[in-house]
């Protein structure tokens, strides 16, 4: 399957800095070709996920790691990012992370993973028990791990059980 250049500069317009910039001549047009977009689960998403950012967060949002996690060509996307040197995220990484895996010659997705969980470690301040991506509410209060995304299980949980007991009063009153 080949797509145009205009198709790709379309399905990749979120992940681009400046949507309405065309694509530099750095990378072949057979290489971008080579690229499975049709395949790529952001491809799919139609959010307003930041996927290039003016600053990059060390560990990747996990709206973005969770849709990254499942993604049938991110090999091929960890791949293209860090060989086309691209700001962003992508395939589940930060342009930090890409740089690291090029200078130790590791660009594999379990490498990628690593990194993030390690970053991921180290924002927290202490060390978690489970892996990036799999923070909840039971972690937060069994486990009592207190990464972030533990912590947004734990609020949003919160949440949920205020807004229960809001309906059930303003039902009985």
């Amino acid at each position: 399957m080949t797509i145009s250049l205009s198709e790709y500069n379309g399905l990749t317009a979120s992940m681009q800095v400046d949507p309405e910039a065309p694509l530099t001549e750095a990378v072949s047009e057979s290489f971008l070709r080579a690229f499975p977009v049709e395949e790529a689960r952001c491809g799919d998403t139609h959010s307003d996920m930041d996927w290039v950012p003016d600053r990059e967060q060390s560990v990747v949002p996990v709206a973005m790691r969770l849709t990254c996690a499942g993604c049938p060509v991110r090999q091929q996307c960890l791949q293209w990012a860090t060989r086309c040197d691209e700001p962003g995220y992508w395939a589940g990484t930060t342009k930090a992370d890409r740089e690291q895996m090029a200078s130790l010659a590791q660009t594999s997705i379990e490498t990628a993973d690593w990194l993030q969980s390690f970053a991921a470690t180290a924002e927290a301040g202490d060390p978690i028990g489970h892996e990036v991506g799999q923070g909840s509410y039971r972690h937060y209060r069994r486990d009592k791990c207190r990464c972030g995304e533990c912590r947004q299980a734990n609020s949003g949980r919160r949440a949920a059980e205020r807004d229960k007991v809001r309906s059930a009063a303003q039902r009985a009153a």
